[in-house]
């Protein structure tokens, strides 16, 4: 995929979040450890006869989380009730939203990655609109709060979060559309950044806009078949436009 030259007419580079410009599967992992632990009290507690183990119930909880989050459901407490379904075990809403500010209080402490930075100054200084889209953290947790600690956040020319304001959430084409929208702009003159190949790339191409994987650990299977273009590394993008 050495062939650029698609990339000519684009006047707006959009960008994902999680794991695309700050760290967040490391933390996540850490915060989903930490609510399973909780979880395995509240049942030990609460279920004294159910026979679960803290290792079962922590693996059913990555593997719910994973599979929810992949089809974009970003309300936390959502990811619980179905771990707990899995065990015919009902929490009460108050064990839920704790649940959720313990993760929150763990995964919204996001590290900026260096190469982000370095990419979006460079975007903005070539004269490209610069935009972020991100799902919405739910019920319990505050995405505008968490963006708002990105250290360029005031160098984006229009930021959506998708599962807020009657915007629907990736990877429905509405977000991108409104993006492109609120710039004025085709959405052929435009490009979406994400690690994503589903949520980010897959959707941006059915909204009509180009799309680049960000697969830092190049762990995506057949990669090339979800964007137009697959880097390791947002250094890169200094090299397509």
């Amino acid at each position: 995929m050495s062939e650029t030259k698609i990339f000519g007419n684009i006047k707006a580079v959009y960008f994902d979040y999680d794991n695309t410009l700050v760290e967040f599967d490391s933390v996540s992992q850490k915060a989903l450890i930490e609510v399973a632990k909780d979880m395995f009290d509240y049942i030990t507690e609460n279920y004294p006869k159910l026979k679960v183990s803290l290792e079962e119930l922590t693996s059913t909880l990555f593997s719910v989380s994973k599979s929810l989050d992949e089809e974009g459901v970003f309300d936390r407490k959502e990811w619980w009730l179905k771990t707990l379904e899995r065990f015919e075990v009902k929490p009460s809403n108050e064990e839920l939203y704790s649940w959720t500010q313990l993760y929150w209080s763990i995964a919204g402490k996001n590290e900026s990655y260096t190469d982000a930075i370095d990419a979006i100054e460079y975007l903005k200084a070539k004269g490209y609109k610069v935009g972020l889209i991100t799902n919405s953290d739910g019920e319990g947790g505050d995405k505008k709060a968490r963006i708002s600690r990105f250290p360029l956040i005031t160098k984006f020319d229009v930021i959506i979060i998708g599962g807020e304001g009657n915007i629907s959430p990736k990877p429905n084409p509405q977000p991108f559309l409104l993006a492109c929208e609120r710039l004025g702009l085709k959405v052929s003159e435009c490009v979406m950044v994400g690690d994503d190949p589903v949520k980010d790339c897959l959707a941006a191409k059915k909204a009509g806009m180009k799309a680049i994987l960000v697969d830092r650990a190049q762990k995506v299977k057949h990669a090339e078949l979800y964007a137009d273009y697959v880097i390791s590394s947002l250094s890169t993008l200094s090299e397509i436009f």
